[in-house]
């Protein structure tokens, strides 16, 4: 007995793993219209006294039109087991033209007098019960194969994860039905998860749906469940507060791209995909979108200029620009293979503008004078820039010579040559400076802000517009926080937090450089946008998230060990200085910093006195004195400069 039901079990795993080829299910159609025919005939003939006569010619017939209608509409094409709606709709169309070619054909037929008789006389009601019969059995059929196929597998779900699924609405069911029915995806539902109190406790395809208000701790326990599905769309909905108390439970959160209808996956479409959530999924926020429409005048036949381009920021931006109908775009870094990489890529993207790589450092004048000379652009993106924190503070004249005298390179010759509109992107940083880096941020500020102010005062006709935009740490970008924890986690730790209270903003790369594009497009000339970053993010935090999201408990499997706040940090990210207010525009998002105008006259002498000292590489300390000489508000943290705050020189202010 034994081996008869393991033979069984094999006999029914070759069917599970093997589709029932075509011909078979189109031959079961048939068996079945041969079966209602013969019923309906023998049923017929034993009510009547009078027997149906040409039984033969009749029944192939019957066949005959049965068969064409079913290769017509391709009911034998389907799985039977995945049979869906489109498939019983295929069903139902093809008996009904069979169903009324046997009805023409059969009144022909009973008009057809030969010597005064009707040779082959059909009954009208006979086809009519004949499709009736024949479409009932057909679907019973489909659902009983579909019904054991799903009972069976649910049953015997091998080498399955069980796991929740999040919602109980049109999508979140769908995407259970999609689970239950794919024999390749390696997920079982076992219940739904629900928000709204009303849906608890109803069943739902056989899965019942729960509650998450206390926590789902205690259902993993009880449906041994350690897995989350859900929707993209129900990540931006639901409070980022959930996903992070799931983490902490030790639930594994995978994320599914949405899929249109689950009734035409057997048509081609796409099974949807499910990845694992990422920090940058759990740390985004509702992206502020990018008016295409407002902007896109400014690209339209112009060249483009973009410095730092093989930067993480600089190629973002690079990527957008190319979807506007502009005349040409020249890529400017010192960095010869990410700047040919960036180049393989937009040029493999089908791009039609006229991408031109250049290898140059933006501190070099004349280097960059031939660019501007043979280029001639209209508008000029510079994200070129030394940004690393403590890096610049061991070197401070590098930060002073690619930050300020490659901004002031970039910034005179847009003026010379005709520039329309300049464009820099610049840091939080740059907000009451505690580092060397912020501050070689804030002087390439105050000096392009002075110039534009200069040449106005000038009457200059048509001047360029500068414009700066500034904003905190983006997810991904070289040097950013997260790559760095992604390292220390893969080789098992520890991860390593400079503080614990530590905290900074981040914002995704394409969301910060589309509002770039869009705020560094609308502006006037001489402002400082600044956008809304949400709230800050505690990095010690992050690090516990980053580390339970990789499967893993924060302190237990991997440490997360305090290291001391480097050279020039500081614990909390300013957007504004102290002094400084914000103007509203147009987009809620998008701030104005009212910030101190300073004089070029008195400007100007000071940084090009501050870059003599800095080509000399010998005094950092005088640069960085210099540096605080022009900006007051820079105040080094956990510097060695410290001892230079004791100085109070400033410099002219309107």
């Amino acid at each position: 007995m034994k081996k008869l039901l393991l033979k069984l079990e094999q006999f029914i795993w070759i069917i599970m793993r093997n589709y029932m080829p075509r011909w078979i299910i189109f031959m079961f159609d048939q068996i079945i219209v041969s079966g209602a025919f013969i019923s309906l005939w023998l049923f017929r003939n034993n009510m009547t006294e009078q027997p149906s006569e040409n039984f033969i010619f009749k029944f192939v017939l019957a066949i005959s039109l049965y068969s064409l209608s079913s290769l017509i509409f391709k009911t034998h094409h389907g799985v039977v087991r995945f049979s869906t709606v489109k498939d019983f709709q295929k069903l139902i169309s093809s008996t009904l033209t069979a169903t009324l070619l046997y009805l023409i054909i059969a009144n022909l037929f009973n008009r057809v007098v030969v010597n005064g008789d009707i040779q082959i006389r059909f009954t009208l009601w006979f086809p009519i019960v004949l499709g009736v019969m024949v479409i009932l059995v057909q679907l019973i059929f489909r659902f009983a194969v579909r019904t054991f196929f799903e009972a069976y597998k649910q049953s015997n779900p091998k080498d399955k994860i069980r796991a929740f699924i999040l919602g109980s609405d049109y999508e979140s069911v769908l995407l259970a039905q999609y689970l239950m029915t794919d024999r390749t995806n390696p997920y079982s539902p076992v219940a739904f998860i629900a928000f709204k109190s009303n849906q608890v406790g109803k069943v739902v395809y056989g899965l019942p749906i729960i509650c998450s208000d206390k926590g789902l701790s205690k259902y993993m326990e009880e449906y041994r469940v350690n897995t989350l599905l859900f929707y993209k769309s129900q990540l931006e909905a639901i409070p980022k507060e959930f996903y992070e108390r799931c983490i902490v439970d030790g639930l594994e959160l995978l994320m599914v791209s949405m899929f249109t209808k689950l009734g035409d996956y057997n048509d081609g479409t796409a099974a949807p995909k499910i990845n694992k959530l990422s920090i940058e999924d759990l740390l985004g926020r509702n992206a502020i979108v990018m008016n295409k429409e407002k902007i896109q005048n400014q690209f339209e036949g112009e060249t483009i200029l973009i410095t730092g381009a093989a930067g993480s920021i600089g190629s973002e931006i690079a990527k957008q620009v190319t979807l506007f109908n502009c005349k040409e775009l020249i890529l400017v870094d010192q960095a010869e293979t990410p700047l040919n990489d960036l180049w393989l890529e937009l040029k493999g993207s089908g791009t039609k503008i006229s991408v031109k790589p250049i290898i140059a450092n933006v501190s070099n004048h004349v280097k960059m004078r031939q660019i501007f000379n043979i280029a001639r652009p209209s508008l000029v993106f510079h994200a070129a820039a030394y940004k690393h924190v403590p890096m610049m503070e061991f070197h401070p004249s590098a930060a002073v010579i690619t930050n300020v005298l490659g901004t002031k390179n970039v910034a005179d010759l847009s003026a010379e040559f005709g520039v329309k509109r300049f464009v820099m992107i610049s840091t939080d940083k740059a907000v009451n400076p505690t580092n060397v880096m912020g501050a070689s941020k804030r002087a390439a500020e105050i000096y392009i802000q002075s110039l534009y102010y200069k040449l106005l005062k000038d009457g200059v006709d048509s001047p360029t517009q500068y414009v700066t935009t500034r904003f905190g740490n983006v997810l991904g970008s070289n040097g950013s926080v997260v790559p760095l924890f992604k390292k220390q986690i893969e080789a098992g730790g520890p991860v390593t937090v400079t503080h614990k209270d530590i905290t900074r903003y981040f914002m995704t790369i394409p969301e910060a450089c589309s509002l770039v594009l869009e705020a560094g497009c609308t502006g006037n000339g001489g402002e400082i946008y600044v956008f809304d970053m949400g709230e800050a993010v505690k990095i010690y935090d992050l690090a516990e998230k980053m580390i339970r999201l990789s499967g893993k408990t924060p302190n237990k499997d991997i440490m997360i060990v305090e290291t001391g706040l480097r050279p020039g940090e500081k614990l909390y990210e300013e957007l504004l200085a102290n002094t400084e207010n914000t103007l509203p525009t147009y987009h809620k998002k998008v701030m104005i910093a009212n910030v101190c105008k300073y004089d070029y006259d008195q400007v100007a002498p000071e940084i090009n006195e501050m870059l003599i000292v800095a080509n000399q590489h010998v005094y950092p300390t005088e640069v960085v004195k210099m540096l605080k000489k022009l900006i007051p508000e820079f105040k080094s943290h956990n510097s060695k400069y410290e001892e230079l705050d004791e100085c109070d020189i400033t410099i002219g202010k309107n």
